[in-house]
C-alpha cells in the first residue's frame, strides 16, 4: 500500500511539473530517492518514459485540430482551394517534420557486438548520476532562464504569433540536451528559445508544446520499447494509477498555463530551479 502511494505522489508532482518551465525529471529524481522508492532504476527509468508519453499524449488532444489541419495539408494540393487555406499548416507540419531529426542522433548504435544506442549509454549513466546532474541542471537552467527575461525586457522587435523553420530548428537541439541532461526542462528551453526568437508571449506555451510532444512521443516510445523488450516487470495497477494521476493532473496544467502569460511567471521558476538543484545538491551529500 505504501508504494502506491509514493508513486501516487510521484505521478502527481510530476503530471504537474511536466507542463511548466521547471524540470519534471529533476522532481521525480529528487523524490524518487526522498521516498526511498521500492522498484529498481530501469523500473524508474520505465515510469518515467511512460510520463513522457503521457505527457505527449496530452498535448496532442489539446492541439489536435493544429496536427490534424498540418497532416491534412501535407495531402492536399495547394492548387485546390482547401489547399490553399490549409497551406500555413503545412508549413506547421514541416517545421514539426525538420524538427524530429535531431532526434535520430540519440538512437546512433555506440555497439556493434550488443544492441546498444546512444540514449542506452545516457539512461545508464545519468541514473548513476542523476541527483548530483540534477543539481548542476538545475542551475544553469536558471541561469538560461535569467538571461532570457532580460532578453525579453530589452528587446524592441515585434513579436511574432508563429515560429519559423529556425526557431524550430533551434527547439529541436536545445530539447536533444534536456533528454541527455535530466534536470534541464523540456518547456524551460523551450520558454528561451521561442523568447530569444520574439515569439509573441501570449503563444509561446503553444508553439513550445506544438514541438515538444511529437520529439517527446517517439523518444519515449522507443525508450518504453526498449524496456519492455528487457522482460521489465510492472504491476499493472500501479501502472494505470500512475497514468490516470499524471494524465488528469498534467492535463489541468496544460489548460490552465494557456490561460496566462507564462513570460511574467519566469522568475518565479527561475528562483524554484535555483531551490529544486540546492535541494538536489543537498540530498546528495545528506546520502
Amino acid at each position: 500500500m505504501i508504494e502506491y502511494i509514493k508513486m501516487l505522489i510521484l505521478s502527481l508532482v510530476s503530471g504537474v511539473m511536466a507542463p511548466l518551465p521547471v524540470s519534471s525529471s529533476a522532481h521525480f529524481a529528487l523524490l524518487s530517492n526522498v521516498m526511498n522508492f521500492s522498484g529498481d532504476e530501469r523500473m524508474l527509468g520505465f515510469y518515467s518514459s511512460v510520463f513522457g508519453l503521457t505527457f505527449s499524449v496530452v498535448i496532442f488532444i489539446f492541439l489536435r485540430k493544429i496536427y490534424a489541419k498540418g497532416i491534412s495539408a501535407i495531402f492536399t494540393s495547394t492548387k485546390s482551394e482547401k489547399g490553399s487555406q490549409l497551406k500555413p499548416y503545412r508549413s506547421v507540419m514541416k517545421n514539426i517534420l525538420l524538427s524530429l531529426l535531431p532526434m535520430i542522433l540519440l538512437f546512433i548504435p555506440v555497439s556493434l557486438e550488443e544492441p546498444v544506442l546512444l540514449i542506452d549509454y545516457f539512461d545508464k549513466f545519468l541514473r548513476g548520476n542523476s541527483l548530483f546532474l540534477v543539481a548542476f541542471a538545475c542551475i544553469i537552467n536558471a541561469l538560461i532562464l535569467v538571461i532570457a527575461i532580460w532578453y525579453a525586457k530589452n528587446a524592441d522587435n515585434r513579436p511574432k504569433r508563429v515560429s519559423g523553420t529556425g526557431t524550430a530548428m533551434r527547439m529541436s537541439f536545445y530539447q536533444l540536451v534536456s533528454y541527455v541532461i535530466p534536470g534541464f526542462s523540456h518547456v524551460s528551453s523551450g520558454c528561451v528559445n521561442m523568447l530569444i526568437c520574439d515569439i509573441h508571449p501570449r503563444v509561446i506555451m503553444r508553439e513550445i508544446y506544438l514541438y515538444v510532444a511529437p520529439q517527446m512521443f517517439a523518444v519515449n516510445l522507443v525508450r518504453m520499447i526498449r524496456y519492455i523488450v528487457t522482460d521489465i516487470i510492472v504491476d499493472p495497477i500501479t501502472l494505470a494509477v500512475a497514468v490516470v494521476a499524471f494524465g488528469i493532473v498534467c492535463a489541468v496544467t496544460v489548460h490552465l498555463s494557456g490561460r496566462f502569460n507564462m513570460k511574467n511567471y519566469l522568475g518565479f521558476f527561475c528562483v524554484y530551479s535555483v531551490i529544486l538543484g540546492l535541494g538536489s545538491a543537498l540530498t546528495t551529500f545528506i546520502n
